[in-house]
């Protein structure tokens, strides 16, 4: 193995690379190693996560946040206070308190101008802006405008979302697939629904065109 500094800890090699920790007056620094002792990822960053399965690892330096891939390149510049994990090729990233997505290249695709937003799910993900909820599209559109009081993630083409305090449900559309009737709303399995209705629990099911 090449001459390598004395690390103050190195992880587990997964895939071929290690994460290590290294001490430095106080200050600690974090990268990975190949399996020869060669920091592939330099042991620059105040901190790193692993690799995700899209070959990409989260990475911290002067208290933002990018990603670096396998080969050490800064896929995304640590530009970011926040970021999440990749799903369906985007991030969601926050700048200035404000919440978007960008790609695997830093290409933003959401523009960040949301107070929060959630993971994509079945090409969509629910936005917020103060207590009002929407959705964006995989291409960053606003398919549902941010009129809501609550939406959760679609699932099976269709969103369980809260208007004036009764849920209904929306289409990928944005259009409203079911009325907001009711007090409590589970999603669809197979075309059928449970729901609350004041204090009964009711079933519901309908043939969903999407």
């Amino acid at each position: 193995m090449a001459n390598t500094p004395k690390y103050s800890e190195i992880g587990e090699y997964i895939n071929g690379l290690a994460k290590v920790r290294l001490e430095q007056d106080k200050t600690e620094f974090f990268g990975f190693l190949d399996r020869s002792g060669i920091a592939v990822i330099p042991v620059i960053y105040e901190n790193t996560c692993l690799f995700d399965s899209f070959g990409f690892a989260k990475v911290k330096k002067h208290n933002k946040w990018g990603f670096v891939n396998q080969l050490g390149e800064e896929i995304i510049p640590p530009i970011y206070e926040s970021t999440g994990f990749f799903v369906d090729n985007l991030v969601n990233v926050c700048q200035q308190s404000k919440w978007g997505f960008v790609n695997a290249r830093g290409e933003v695709i959401v523009p960040l101008k949301y107070d929060w937003v959630w993971n994509f799910s079945e090409g969509f993900a629910i936005v917020r802006n103060g207590d009002k909820h929407g959705a964006v599209n995989l291409s960053g559109k606003e398919i549902v405008p941010l009129i809501y009081d609550f939406m959760k993630p679609f699932h099976n083409g269709l969103s369980a979302a809260k208007l004036n305090q009764k849920w209904g449900y929306i289409k990928t559309q944005g259009k409203v697939q079911i009325p907001f009737l009711y007090d409590d709303t589970w999603n669809f399995e197979n075309g059928t629904a449970q729901v609350r209705l004041g204090s009964e629990f009711l079933f519901i099911s309908i043939a969903i065109d999407l």
